[in-house]
């Protein structure tokens, strides 16, 4: 039997390690963390985006970005970095900003969801897994009528691909939704999508690591960081490690989100991969909290209900790695999402902070492929803020990689 390793388990290396497990290899699962989900999946947005695929780099962030780069934004920020690989990032992101590479990024990022939607279904209809799953439906919030209006042309591109998207006025919003009656934002018009739907991202890595520790007998190794790989000739034979002996495997696929950064030595595609660090708070579901999921187009706040949880997630800095939890930054986060939906947060005392690193490529589109120079390793990386969303078509493209080699 075929033994692969998995680095990584967050969304995309659980999803990996699943389906390889499922189509018959001898998996291990490996993360240096204590358990499953606890990166980027601890504090997502939790929504399950299948018709939201739209690349980070577009003509409207581009217009946008004087305001940026000065400071202006409260929901992105920029802190400059003169090395050559931060550089080089930068200038292939904006290559990726014309309406044309932004098309083509978010087209074949809404196929890699479509596909992700149904390996979803497929896994839940297998597995039972509980993990506060809800098809909840999205309503994307316009805060003016240029922008409403601009929504209209990729609401007919993707309705014309089989997604189903409405566009509505804020009246007929709030009667689809009527927690918005109470949202202090700016509101000229929402598109709904009804199809899309939520989850506890981590409790989704915990609960599948347990099913498919005890159906398929898949390995796991959790408090351990891989540092490298043995090689035979151009071909891995098996992974080094700081602190175990090396584990003899014949494939591994690398799904460790920025940490992927870390093999750039031996994996120079790493280098397209730079971490855009995110914050959210969760607080204990109150009457007031609104059942559809919500997604603040201006304020780049996306809001969802776990469960007996609410959650709210935002804000894209692009900086050095490994900057961790900024105070002012979370608090940006924090007075925008009270003064929006002040019943929801209102006497909430129990806050859970997070912020965490998403590892984003410069077109959006995740790098699922070989890689040049080590035979039988596999990337899986670079998913950006759609990670949860992706992380099973990702994981049914890197199954069939490997069966096809």
């Amino acid at each position: 039997m075929m033994r692969v390793a998995v680095i990584g388990a967050g969304v995309v290396g659980v999803s990996s390690a699943y389906l390889l497990a499922r189509a018959g290899y001898d998996v291990t699962l490996i993360d240096a963390a204590s358990e499953p989900g606890g990166g980027a999946s601890a504090g997502n947005a939790a929504q399950l985006s299948w018709a939201y695929g739209d690349a980070m780099a577009s003509p409207a962030l581009f217009r946008h970005l004087p305001a940026i780069v000065m400071g202006r934004d409260p929901a992105f920020r920029i802190r400059w970095q003169f090395d050559a690989e931060f550089l080089l990032w930068g200038l292939r992101f904006l290559a990726n900003m014309p309406s044309g590479r932004w098309w083509s990024n978010t087209r074949a990022t809404l196929e890699l969801a479509d596909l992700s939607r149904r390996e979803f279904h497929t896994v839940l209809a297998e597995t039972g897994i509980a993990f506060d799953y809800r098809a909840a439906g999205k309503l994307h919030l316009y805060p003016d009528a240029r922008s409403f209006s601009a929504a209209a042309s990729a609401v007919a591109r993707k309705t014309a691909l089989g997604f189903e998207q409405t566009m509505l006025s804020r009246a007929e919003a709030e009667q689809l939704e009527p927690a918005l009656s109470g949202y202090q934002g700016e509101i000229a018009g929402a598109v709904y999508t009804p199809g899309d739907a939520l989850g506890d991202a981590a409790g989704f890595c915990r609960q599948l690591t347990s099913h498919m520790v005890r159906q398929h007998q898949v390995s796991v190794l959790f408090g351990r960081t891989v540092s490298g790989f043995v090689c035979r000739g151009d071909a891995l034979s098996a992974l080094k490690f700081a602190d175990r002996e090396d584990l003899p495997v014949d494939a591994v696929v690398v799904a460790a989100g920025p940490q992927i950064r870390g093999l750039a030595a031996d994996l120079p595609e790493a280098r397209a991969i730079r971490p855009v660090r995110g914050y959210s708070l969760t607080v204990p579901r109150n009457a007031s909290a609104p059942a559809i999921s919500l997604t603040d187009v201006r304020r780049k706040l996306a809001f969802a209900s776990i469960g007996d949880r609410f959650r709210v997630a935002g804000l894209a800095d692009i900086e050095k790695p490994g900057a961790g939890f900024d105070t002012g930054r979370f608090d940006v986060l924090k007075h925008a999402a009270f003064d929006v939906l002040p019943s929801v947060f209102e006497n909430a005392t129990d806050i859970t902070c997070w912020s965490g690193e998403r590892p984003m490529t410069p077109s959006s589109r995740p790098i699922i492929a070989p890689s040049r120079r080590l035979r039988g390793v596999y990337i899986n990386a670079g998913h950006g803020m759609l990670g949860w969303t992706l992380a099973m078509g990702s994981a049914r493209r890197i199954v069939d990689l490997i069966s096809e080699a």
